[in-house]
């Protein structure tokens, strides 16, 4: 039964964040800035390291290289295309797969390894 009610909760929650990532274009850069601050520091040492060297090279946000490196983490458990919703604060990714479906996907916030 729990599993069911946190299933029910993950597809509220998708809905919610894909509603959320269209309005996400009119935040300002200050605060994204200040997210992106907010996620360094709950990364570890050399999670963080590797974060801010992408960061030097300019062109992508810290949310941009977020969903870059799990991506490429979660394509290797799963046939995954996109990342259509993050919840950092949770360590949850929603995937959609090949097949137009959606998959939760956990994550360690401070190291970004893929738990499931």
């Amino acid at each position: 039964m729990k599993l069911k009610s946190a299933m029910i909760a993950l597809v509220g929650c998708t809905a919610l964040f894909l509603g959320a990532q269209t309005a996400r274009a009119d935040v300002s850069q200050g605060y994204r800035a200040a997210e992106g601050k907010l996620i360094l520091a709950e990364l570890s040492p050399a999670k963080r390291a590797e974060v801010e060297g992408r960061l030097a090279q300019g062109g992508q946000t810290v949310d941009e290289i977020l969903q870059t490196i799990l991506l490429n983490s979660i394509k290797l458990k799963y046939p995954a295309n996109r990342i259509i919703a993050l919840d950092f604060g949770r360590g949850v990714a929603v995937v959609e797969l090949p097949s137009k479906e959606t998959r939760a996907i956990a994550f360690d916030t401070q190291t970004l390894v893929i738990k499931n």
